[in-house]
C-alpha cells in the first residue's frame, strides 16, 4: 500500500515537471496588461461598491423604521418615528478640470498602457465624471465628447481655470511677408517692416505643426504671418 501511494506522488511530481516546462512564463508586458486590466475593472466596481453600501445603509434604516411601528402597534399606542437622515459620503471630486499640457492624452483605462481616445491641447476643460488612484497615481474619467469618455492623468491637468487674454496686436520682429494662406508656398500679399504693428485676427497650425497668425495690415491687407518671425500682444 506504500509503495503504491508513493507510486502516485511520483507520477503527480512527473506531470508537474513536464507541464512546467510547455507553459511558456508570462512576459513583462503580460504582467503589465494584467495589471491594467485589474485596475480597470476596479475602477468600475468602486462607483458600484459606494452605491450598493448607501442602499444597504438605507435598507437597515427602513427596517429599523418598521420594528418601531411594529413595537407601537403592538403597545397600543402612539409613537412618533423620526425618519432617519441620508448624507451623502464626503468626496472631494472636482466638476470640471482644465489640461495644463500641450499634449495630454486620453486613455480608455487608468494607466497609460491603455489605448488613446483624443489627443488635446492646453487649456480644454473637462467634465470629471469619476476618479481612480492606482499604481501610477491619480486618474480622472472626464467626457471629451458626447461620445469620448475616458481617462486623463492628474499630472496633465488643473483644477484652476486659465485666463484666457486674446492678443490684440502682432509686431514683427523683422521684415515679414504676409501671405495668402498658412505656409510659405502662398503667395506674398505684402511685405512689412520691422516693428510694424498688425492687428491680431486669428490663428492656425498647419499641417507641418506651424503656428500661423491671421492679421490684417495696416494698408487693410488680411494675410498669414509666421508666428515665430513675429509676437503678439
Amino acid at each position: 500500500m506504500k509503495k503504491k501511494f508513493l507510486g502516485v506522488l511520483a507520477t503527480i511530481f512527473g506531470l508537474s515537471l513536464i507541464v512546467s516546462m510547455f507553459i511558456p512564463t508570462s512576459t513583462k508586458a503580460d504582467s503589465n496588461l494584467l495589471l491594467a486590466s485589474v485596475e480597470w475593472v476596479q475602477a468600475q466596481l468602486n462607483p458600484l461598491q459606494t452605491k450598493v453600501t448607501a442602499l444597504e445603509k438605507q435598507l437597515a434604516d427602513q427596517d429599523a423604521m418598521i420594528k418601531q411601528l411594529q413595537k407601537a402597534v403592538a403597545e397600543g399606542g402612539n409613537v412618533i418615528v423620526t425618519p432617519p437622515t441620508t448624507t451623502n459620503p464626503p468626496t472631494d471630486l472636482p466638476k470640471v478640470v482644465y489640461t495644463s499640457a500641450s499634449s495630454v492624452t486620453v486613455h480608455s483605462g487608468a494607466t497609460r498602457d491603455y489605448k488613446v481616445l483624443a489627443t488635446l491641447g492646453a487649456d480644454k476643460a473637462l467634465t470629471v465624471i469619476d476618479q481612480f488612484k492606482s499604481a501610477t497615481g491619480l486618474w480622472y474619467r472626464v467626457e471629451v465628447s458626447s461620445t469620448v469618455k475616458g481617462w486623463v492623468f492628474s499630472g496633465d491637468i488643473t483644477t484652476t481655470k486659465p485666463t484666457t487674454s486674446i492678443p490684440t496686436n502682432v509686431i514683427a520682429k523683422q521684415a515679414v511677408n504676409v501671405r495668402k494662406g498658412a505656409t510659405t508656398n502662398y503667395d506674398s500679399i505684402e511685405l512689412v517692416a520691422k516693428g510694424a504693428s498688425l492687428i491680431y485676427l486669428g490663428s492656425f497650425k498647419n499641417a507641418s505643426g506651424e503656428t500661423w497668425y491671421n492679421v490684417q495690415t495696416a494698408k487693410g491687407n488680411k494675410g498669414w504671418v509666421l508666428s515665430t518671425l513675429t509676437e503678439v500682444k
